[in-house]
């Protein structure tokens, strides 16, 4: 086993506060969202009746996937009913370049591209942030959509690198033990990459083979990457006076080893941590710790709604889970996905968002 002990993600061993039936969150004005997906085929009357349904159920803000034409669909709705809305786009995963631009994509240690070999799924086609090309086409995509009246924000999702360990619950359906870092799923070691980082610290990262796992400077390079390519994004959705916020992995740390994601040095204006807590094996006590390190992190720096996967609340009750939430810090949550809330669900939902 390496120095890092990726078991530990599974079962985070800290105190843990008000993970228990008998918390009850602080009075206060609370900001709930959810991730949408689909609707566009549904017609103005039908998406106005959703909308208002989700606002009169105690949703403050939607993040709905969609094309430019289906935003501004969604602006105009958005800015009559009163409801918050960003407009949610995968940013590193875009497979509609590879057969125009194959050399926007990344690498991984073995030298293989994701547009022959993609990782885990075939939708896995990631792009490399080390390109000045992959930038501005990300800057120029996200700012359009700031044009788009009744948009308050975009929404950034996948915004780091492919999974060089996947969440433990997850890696027996791959037929993986992911106890260390495989170059198969290690990215990115495209030409840009490698050349840029040679001529900063004098080799080429290809070399280190199974050293890479433990060079912790060509970690870093690559975790800094991304950081300066969010937050250029940010800076120019910042320009247009639009907010940004973006779906990310549970902590600092968890997203760090797992995907490569230093996200508490993004500068956004909202974060939505998805802690999706049986893909760590993890229970009510691991959700409390988590929310309660988020808070404590971004308190008075962004908004903070942890994302939560509706089947995996179900079993414990959603009306329980988001008070494990409040109560440990979060603004609000955010959960996914906001389509299939059955009448019972919502029931459960507006107790809290009401309270």
């Amino acid at each position: 086993m390496k120095r890092r002990d990726f078991i530990k993600i599974a079962a985070i061993t800290s105190l843990y506060a008000c993970a228990g039936q008998s918390c009850s969150p602080e009075k206060k004005k609370l900001k709930n969202w959810m991730w949408l997906r689909g609707g566009q085929n549904l017609s103005d009357a039908e998406l106005r009746e959703f909308y208002r349904k989700l606002k009169d159920d105690g949703v403050h803000g939607v993040l709905p996937d969609g094309s430019n034409e289906f935003y501004e669909r969604v602006g105009h709705i958005c800015k009559q009913i009163g409801l918050e809305f960003h407009a949610w786009r995968w940013t590193m995963i875009r497979p509609g370049y590879m057969k125009v631009h194959p050399e926007w994509y990344a690498v991984n240690r073995n030298g293989e591209s994701v547009v022959k070999h993609p990782p885990y799924v075939n939708y896995y086609r990631w792009l490399c942030p080390s390109k000045k090309e992959v930038e501005e086409l990300l800057i120029n995509d996200y700012t359009s959509l700031c044009n788009i009246e009744g948009l308050n924000g975009v929404h950034l999702d996948y915004v780091r690198y492919c999974d060089v360990i996947l969440p433990v619950a997850l890696q027996p359906k791959y037929n993986l033990v992911q106890n260390h870092e495989m170059p198969q799923f290690d990215y990115c070691y495209c030409d840009t990459c490698r050349s840029k980082y040679k001529a900063e610290y004098g080799y080429d990262p290809m070399k280190l083979k199974d050293r890479a796992e433990d060079d912790e400077q060509w970690r870093q390079w690559r975790l800094d990457q991304l950081v300066v390519l969010v937050n250029k994004i940010a800076e120019s959705v910042h320009k247009t006076g639009k907010q940004i916020s973006a779906a990310v992995f549970p902590t600092p740390e968890i997203a760090r080893e797992l995907v490569r994601q230093d996200w508490e040095r993004f500068n956004l204006d909202a974060f939505m941590p998805m802690a999706y807590f049986n893909d760590y094996n993890g229970d009510l006590k691991w959700l409390a710790d988590v929310v309660k390190r988020d808070a404590a992190l971004l308190k008075g720096k962004a908004g903070f709604y942890p994302g939560l996967n509706l089947g995996h609340v179900r079993k414990y009750g959603i009306e329980k889970v988001i008070n494990v939430c409040l109560a440990n810090g979060a603004q609000g949550v955010t959960f996914f996905p906001g389509n299939e809330f059955s009448d019972e669900d919502w029931l459960e939902f507006k107790k809290i968002a009401y309270k």
